[in-house]
């Protein structure tokens, strides 16, 4: 009887740290997705005039850009080091992924690597109407860049990538420059 029991308990146990081990492999991998990057919004063309007018003061960045776009790749990190260095004057970076929303694992792990220092936010639609409803000038091209200045006016539209130093040359001006009265 006692070797039975040892027996019954040793299965249990095996059993149990066995259901331990696939319960952590099954959820290790989303608890540290979890605590990453924080939850992407989605975005509607209106909500993002409303966050545009919500910064009215200061000078807005507002770039869109994809996880598969090389030259976003690129042009990310310039602006994170824009935001860094010029918060502080009244730069504000709005970034809108134009990823899927199938894509928002790749977008989370996107930004746990580039640790932007602003909100990023998913675009509600891929779809050309999205676009156009951002910007008319707007051909689908990523990145996509529009500088706004203190009074929430656009000053400069850009549908190529962009590096740091001609990013800094449009914003340093209109940070310089007080809202209009």
């Amino acid at each position: 009887m006692i070797h039975r029991n040892g027996s019954h308990s040793s299965t249990i146990r095996l059993v149990s740290v066995m259901l331990a081990a696939l319960l952590a492999l099954t959820w290790a991998p989303r608890a540290a997705f979890a605590q990453g990057a924080p939850e992407l919004k989605s975005v509607s063309p209106q909500d993002i005039k409303d966050l545009i007018a919500r910064n009215k003061g200061k000078v807005v960045l507002l770039n869109f850009f994809a996880t598969w776009c090389v030259p976003c790749h690129k042009e990310f990190p310039d602006i994170v080091k824009l935001q860094s260095k010029y918060k502080s004057q009244g730069l504000q970076v709005i970034e809108v992924s134009m990823n899927d929303v199938s894509e928002k694992e790749d977008m989370q792990k996107f930004l746990n690597e580039q640790k932007p220092p602003f909100a990023v936010y998913l675009a509600s639609s891929t779809e050309d109407e999205f676009y156009k409803a951002v910007d008319s000038r707007w051909d689908t091209a990523l990145p996509m860049t529009l500088i706004y200045d203190r009074d929430g006016k656009a000053r400069y539209f850009y549908s190529e990538a962009r590096n740091y130093e001609q990013f800094e040359k449009d914003i340093t001006p209109l940070l310089a420059a007080s809202p209009a009265k």
